[in-house]
């Protein structure tokens, strides 16, 4: 299993784990700064909408040592992400690196900023050999 990590597994992260299973791909997500059970925006929902995945019943989770030992492989949005997760689980940071190029946080932007966050994503993952 993938695990995508973000700061509030709102949006990025899971949008990025929508689109990788719709790829056929074993892929979580959490978050690092979590409310946990909210929804995924309504933008990142549409987004991945517009690229054949499903975020409509997506509930926002916090990163946990048992998701971290579960994953196969570890994926983050930032070089913050993977600094603020080794800072919390030193001895699983080694499963994680940051996507390339780094996917900024699109939280407040309309439609157009998350299809380019998606896009980016997609991006991101076929050159990590993720899809």
């Amino acid at each position: 299993m993938i695990l995508f990590i973000c700061t509030g597994n709102t949006c990025r992260s899971p949008l990025a784990a929508a689109l990788a299973r719709s790829r056929g791909i074993d892929a979580e997500s959490a978050g690092l700064t979590v409310w946990p059970g909210s929804p995924a925006t309504p933008e990142a929902v549409r987004a991945a909408a517009r690229h054949g995945a499903d975020l409509t019943r997506h509930q926002a989770r916090a990163v946990t040592e048992e998701l971290l030992i579960k994953a196969d492989r570890v994926w983050v949005m930032t070089s913050g992400h993977w600094d603020a997760l080794n800072a919390r689980f030193p001895e699983l940071a080694a499963k994680a690196d940051v996507l390339y190029p780094e996917i900024p946080d699109p939280f407040g932007g309309d439609d157009r900023i998350y299809e380019a966050c998606a896009v980016r994503l997609l991006d991101a993952m076929k050159r990590a050999g993720i899809i």
